[in-house]
């Protein structure tokens, strides 16, 4: 009873908190569902936006942030991490989808990054500016790489603690066939019974591990904690200006 009540509590502080951070916290879903979609329907055209995958159901946008960073988005109304629909057993594996739209980062930049180079991420409810699902792709820090080199020997698919910059995050490591089976936001909410009924209050980004390291991923998860200035916002991980 004291789980339920703490995880509603915890949830309404999420959505409560959307709102406050952007002027428009639909811009996203409006510039899907008004403009790329109906463009490829009616034209042929997925303009604004780089691509619209009517089949699969998503769309990649440029980011106004960053000289690089794309957004891949669903094409159905989904709010975010939170939202139920992800945890279906016939759910589609949008991290999948997004990593094969990483190519469009180094070609925009023009110039090759190697697939540790890049990474994908999903902010908690605190931490984004919109309600419509968006899987950022672009650039990893540099010391970012290098410091998760020291799980490259971590056992496959189970959560270790990993600290960085004084935040605590937990890292999994994940073969190189994982996205064909694997969905990130299934793999963190099974990690507790707490994480699946609060998806809502935590982050998560996927990068590749150098080919030194065996290739594969890492799979990170930054919980909220409202006790301190981790809101959730794996993002702080990444580099929107590509400095490689």
């Amino acid at each position: 009873m004291r789980l339920t009540i703490a995880l509603s509590f915890l949830l309404s502080l999420l959505a409560a908190s959307v709102p406050a951070h952007a002027a428009n916290p639909h811009a996203l879903w409006e510039i899907v569902s008004g403009k790329c979609v109906p463009g490829m329907q009616d034209k042929g055209d997925p303009a604004p936006c780089a691509t619209v995958d009517l089949e699969r159901g998503f769309v990649v946008l440029k980011d106004l942030v960053g000289p690089a960073q794309y957004l891949l988005m669903p094409t159905r109304r989904l709010a975010g991490i939170e939202s139920r629909e992800l945890l279906a057993p016939d759910a589609p594996n949008y991290w999948g989808y997004a990593w094969q739209q990483r190519f469009r980062v180094a070609q925009t930049l023009g110039r090759p990054l190697r697939d540790d180079q890049l990474g994908l991420e999903v902010n908690s409810a605190a931490g984004r500016s919109q309600l419509h699902l968006h899987i950022h792709i672009d650039c990893m820090r540099r010391d970012v790489a290098g410091s998760l080199a020291a799980h490259g020997a971590d056992a496959p698919r189970r959560w270790t603690p990993w600290q960085f910059e004084g935040h605590r995050y937990w890292v999994m490591r994940l073969p190189a066939d994982a996205l064909q089976e694997d969905d990130p936001f299934k793999l963190a909410a099974a990690r507790s019974a707490f994480a699946a009924g609060a998806m809502g209050a935590q982050s998560l980004l996927l990068t590749a591990a150098a080919p030194e390291q065996g290739g594969g991923f890492y799979l990170i998860n930054m919980p909220v904690n409202f006790d301190s200035e981790e809101q959730g916002s794996a993002e702080v991980l990444m580099d929107h200006d590509c400095r490689w």
